[in-house]
């Protein structure tokens, strides 16, 4: 029997733009305000690690009066959590005193999958596991079908973000590359080399 958390878990896409699906179907999320979205794009960035309050007040509300500051952020992640409720679906959002972080629990995302699996397939390839490589390559490959949240090009923090994925899809391909020649697949090299329209695949 399925359990409650695993029938409201969701899914959030990131590339290509922030989308959030339930049940495999999109749903529409009326934030509460812009800095909830904002704070919540902060967390899928660090989806991977617990980020303290300051950092992300810092982040949201930079140079502004601490105890001001603080209270803003109180009200935004009231905010944040209201947007999810309101669409029926769980609290996105975890603390650990004053650390927060996505909610593994109830959140998937595809940013998260696509790190986990270019970092591990890197790996493998840095010790000369190409077979163990290739899985995890192909599956990186396939999640990063746009860049990273397009819809802030000027957010500094999740502009680095950007960068720092793009730079991981670059590299992916060009071990792909590796393997797929290797492997005398022309087919696969030439799918490959259609993707050359990402601008972040330059290929060594």
């Amino acid at each position: 029997m399925r359990t409650a958390h695993h029938q409201e878990k969701i899914f959030i896409r990131t590339f290509g733009g922030l989308t959030v699906y339930r049940h495999h179907s999109p749903v529409v999320i009326s934030w509460e305000s812009q800095k909830a979205r904002l704070l919540f794009c902060y967390l899928l960035v660090t989806s991977d690690q617990w980020v303290h309050r300051d950092q992300l007040i810092e982040l949201l509300w930079p140079g502004s009066d601490h105890e001001s500051a603080s209270r803003n952020f109180k009200t935004t992640l009231s905010r944040l959590r209201k947007s999810f409720q309101g669409s029926r679906n769980p609290n996105p959002v975890i603390s650990q005193g004053d650390a927060y972080r996505l909610n593994f629990e109830t959140v998937s995302c595809d940013c998260e999958a696509f790190r986990s699996n270019a970092v591990a397939g890197i790996k493998h390839m840095t010790r000369g596991d190409v077979k163990g490589a290739k899985d995890h390559l192909e599956k990186a490959q396939e999640l990063y079908a746009a860049e990273f949240l397009p819809e802030e090009p000027s957010d500094q923090f999740i502009g680095e973000a950007r960068r720092e994925m793009a730079g991981l899809f670059t590299t992916v391909l060009n071990y792909l590359e590796q393997i797929y020649t290797a492997e005398e697949r022309p087919e696969l090299l030439e799918a490959l080399r259609n993707l050359a329209h990402f601008p972040s695949f330059q290929r060594t």
